[in-house]
């Protein structure tokens, strides 16, 4: 439940960042629209009387929008709280990377991913391979040592077959796709590591989740792109952490302060 509530007003930020000078990572296509219509349905004020009646009727509804319209101050102990938090985050991520069955939704995008970067560092080492036998043979040619050349022929024929070899198999690597079953189980641990994270930390799961969201958005922010939505108090106490902050999101994150999703 905790998740559930994360991921609407989540999207929310999504939503509110398209309109903000600022670029948000690409999500699974299918998943992110119907969540983006969970938040736009929730946020949407068609009128007094439904906005009223639709706050009573559903307070996690109320919750995510005051969570978002109205976020704890940024201070100096906050930002405190949050690196204990991001830190019991992480750990608990890669706990669950290093334990996930071969089956289960990370497991599968991460052999996915370290496939293609094998891939990608097999060709660069053939071409750099290639190189090298080029110019031995070059060598040996401009030395008058004819006799030595056709092993250095050798050795780049059967680099060309290796090579054809590693291209079929590269080209036969599918993308994982991902259930419905995947997404449930992705939010799931999500949750549980965002709820740990937040007891970590000392909050209030949403005021959590809308806190990192501002904290990191602000720390990957690219250089000359100006901030809003933040009082000079709060940008200094993110500052004078900032270097410190920065490490701890890696690759996780992007800069509308989410985490980036499976298949991005």
């Amino acid at each position: 439940m905790i998740r559930d509530s994360r991921w609407n007003f989540t999207l929310l930020a999504v939503v509110v960042a398209l309109a903000a000078p600022a670029t948000t990572n690409a999500q699974f296509g299918g998943l992110k629209k119907k969540l983006k219509d969970k938040v736009l349905a929730d946020t949407q004020p068609a009128s007094a009387s439904t906005t009223t009646a639709g706050s009573a009727g559903d307070p996690q509804a109320k919750a995510r929008q005051d969570a978002w319209q109205h976020p704890v101050a940024i201070t100096s102990a906050g930002i405190d709280g949050f690196v204990k938090a991001i830190k019991a985050e992480n750990a608990a991520r890669a706990k669950y990377i290093a334990s996930a069955p071969p089956t289960s939704a990370i497991a599968k995008w991460n052999a996915y991913q370290q496939a293609k970067n094998k891939c990608a560092q097999d060709h660069v080492l053939e071409d750099s391979t290639q190189a090298r036998l080029q110019r031995k043979m070059m060598a040996e040619a401009t030395a008058g040592h004819a006799e030595n050349i056709q092993a250095y022929t050798d050795s780049m024929t059967k680099m060309g077959q290796a090579s054809q070899a590693r291209s079929q198999r590269c080209d036969a690597l599918a993308r994982p796709q991902f259930t419905d079953a995947d997404w449930q189980e992705v939010r799931a641990e999500e949750n549980k590591e965002e709820a740990a994270a937040a007891a970590v930390g000392g909050f209030d799961p949403l005021v959590y989740s809308r806190l990192k969201e501002r904290v990191i958005a602000y720390t990957l922010m690219p250089s000359g792109w100006t901030p809003s939505g933040y009082s000079p108090a709060e940008l200094a106490a993110i500052d004078a952490r900032k270097a410190e902050i920065k490490p701890l999101l890696g690759k996780d994150f992007n800069n509308s302060g989410q985490r980036n999703s499976l298949g991005s």
